[in-house]
């Protein structure tokens, strides 16, 4: 009777998750692009389970101290955290001693945005389009600096994508700060440079930067004027950024399914919507399961453009 009384017990608080404050930890500092798009995400979550979400920002290492962080926590449903395309699938063939495994060590939940990237360029390089930028590079190789938020980033594959579909040689800069580079972009120290929209949006509106293209395969609603790649003459070029809700591998699968149904409803929160509108975000829930497919289809993929490219962070 009383081992049956303490089982039935521990169900019990299985089954009233969340009892105290959830932490969601997010491999990227305060004020970056992720952060800005998961506060308001986090507040809603907190209102759907009915506890707080906080926040813990864990920059560093191309996302790997806060990754790292959150694999290594308890699988109680406390410690949830942020993975992107880039701790999930690009750092598995960028680094050859990963301290965590994307398929094994965490446990997807959700989907939960995606955007589009957008080429900009400094107004006075001498290309108003993809192709005119194309042909001023080929006649000036190695000449074309193309920035990003450091190797391994979702900007320098894309830029070596685009190099490879076009047969260019252009030279990679990389910055610890991909605010830093849209800066000497704007300051005309640094040529081009593929990033997310929200980051660079400002400096399009402003007139500071020239935007020359984007990576979805349709157009960015906030840019309606601006020409995909694909539209551009390199047919089926797509880098689409996304990221979702993840927890340490072996979380009750309750917990996962709570947490699941919770970020769906999150994700419909006004709040959210109106900042994802602002900033050109897609609201993209999923199950588990396909968002374990994404995962397993993105690894290879951009494994073999890390190969092609020669790139490597270790």
């Amino acid at each position: 009777m009383l081992a049956l009384s303490a089982a039935t017990g521990a169900g019990a608080a299985r089954a009233e998750w969340p009892e105290r404050p959830i932490k969601l930890i997010v491999p990227y500092v305060a004020g970056s692009g992720p952060d800005v798009v998961l506060r308001p995400i986090a507040d809603a979550l907190g209102r759907e389970l009915g506890q707080p979400v906080i926040v813990d920002n864990r920059g560093g290492a191309g996302g790997i101290v806060g990754t790292q962080a959150l694999a290594s926590s308890p699988p109680d449903g406390y410690t949830i955290g942020f993975g992107n395309l880039v701790t999930l699938a690009i750092n598995k063939s960028m680094y050859a001693k990963l301290p965590y495994d994307p398929q094994r060590s965490l446990a997807p939940v959700s989907l939960a945005i995606s955007n589009a990237l957008v080429l900009i360029a400094r107004n006075d390089l001498p290309a108003s389009n993809v192709q005119e930028l194309i042909a001023y590079a080929k006649t000036h190789p190695g000449k074309v600096s193309v920035g990003s938020l450091g190797v391994g980033s979702s900007a320098h594959l894309a830029g070596e994508m685009l190099k490879s579909e076009t047969g260019t040689t252009m030279l990679h800069v990389p910055y610890k700060s991909g605010q830093q580079a849209v800066v000497d972009i704007a300051g005309g120290q640094l040529d081009v440079m593929i990033d997310n929209v929200a980051g660079v949006l400002p400096f399009i509106r402003s007139g500071q930067v020239k935007v020359l293209g984007a990576t979805s395969l349709k157009r960015v609603p906030v840019l309606p004027d601006v020409p995909t790649l694909d539209e551009s003459g390199l047919k089926g070029f797509e880098v689409v950024s996304w990221g979702g809700i993840v927890v340490p591998a072996g979380a009750p699968k309750p917990v996962i399914d709570k947490l699941n149904t919770a970020i769906a409803k999150a994700l419909k929160d006004p709040a959210v919507l109106k900042l994802n509108e602002t900033l050109s975000v897609d609201a993209t829930p999923s199950t588990p399961e396909q968002f374990a497919s994404l995962i397993a289809t993105e690894i290879p993929r951009w494994g073999a453009m890390v190969k092609q490219s020669g790139a490597s962070a270790d």
